[in-house]
């Protein structure tokens, strides 16, 4: 489960079920129920069961236990939109790891993608940064991707550059698809990556990858549209903030009234701000 879960953070481990023998059939239930939850879309309610289940490793006293379930929990709380209290929930458990001799860097990439969500993108690019020097390839991809992100947002070039050719052949090809049109400024790639992401159920980053192609759009109302559809995603999913956001992009941008009213209808049935 784990493996899903990183992929769904951003943008890649093992299972969320204790490892070694003899089982515990408490455990094992709890950590299921969560991960069903997770894959129905649900994570404030996956986040539940996978707290009962960290209670539940900590009865038991297993190390492995205590490490899948904690980062099943944050992992949980980051696709709810916590970032705070992932972050949060990633440090507490490192500790506790470490008083064990366990290092987990999977937590790092919690902490890394809540700090990229809440605008801290230096120290987002500094943990990030960890992560691509390590021996577990899927989690050096990741960083890189995350880093790409970054730099694309900072107008790095050469940081972009060097992410999008620093990502193994084991990569996410969705992943690769959007650093490798943020780089070009290719909007067929941004939308082959939207298409990749929609297949994985990553609707998240879909999302970010229907923004991006509309960025890349050649005409004004191609842009809107696309806006529209990546609000209409972020709103479904939980995010009125982003999909307000993209709202307004595609209001602004819109060169008809169907488009202009479309948004401007979205807007009203968002929450207030």
């Amino acid at each position: 489960m784990r493996r899903l879960l990183l992929a769904l953070i951003l943008l890649a481990g093992c299972s969320s079920a204790p490892k070694g023998p003899p089982d515990d059939p408490t455990l094992s239930r709890l950590g299921h129920a969560g991960d069903i939850a997770f894959r129905l879309e649900q994570p404030e309610q996956a986040a539940e069961h996978y707290r009962a289940a960290l209670t539940r490793a900590r009865v038991r006293d297993d190390g492995a236990a205590i490490a899948d379930a904690g980062f099943n929990l944050a992992a949980a709380e980051l696709q709810a939109g916590r970032a705070r209290d992932a972050m949060r929930t990633a440090e507490d458990l490192q500790a506790e790891l470490a008083r064990r001799g366990i290092t987990d860097p999977a937590f790092d990439l919690i902490s890394a993608t809540a700090m990229f969500r809440l605008g801290d993108f230096a120290d987002a690019d500094r943990m990030a940064a960890g992560l691509t020097g390590g021996k577990d390839l899927a989690l050096a991809d990741a960083g890189w991707f995350l880093r790409g992100l970054i730099a694309d947002k900072a107008g790095d070039r050469p940081g972009l550059e060097q992410a999008v050719a620093s990502m193994s052949p084991a990569a996410n090809p969705a992943d690769v698809a959007e650093l490798r049109a943020r780089l070009s400024h290719d909007q067929a790639l941004a939308l082959h990556a939207a298409d990749l992401r929609r297949d994985q159920l990553d609707y998240r980053s879909m999302a970010r990858a229907l923004a991006l192609a509309a960025q890349l759009a050649p005409s004004p109302g191609e842009a809107a549209d696309l806006y529209l559809r990546a609000a209409h995603s972020a709103a479904g999913q939980g995010d009125p903030a982003q999909a307000r956001i993209w709202l307004g992009q595609a209001r602004d941008l819109a060169p008809d009234a169907g488009l202009r009213t479309e948004a401007d209808n979205g807007l009203k049935e968002l929450p207030a701000p």
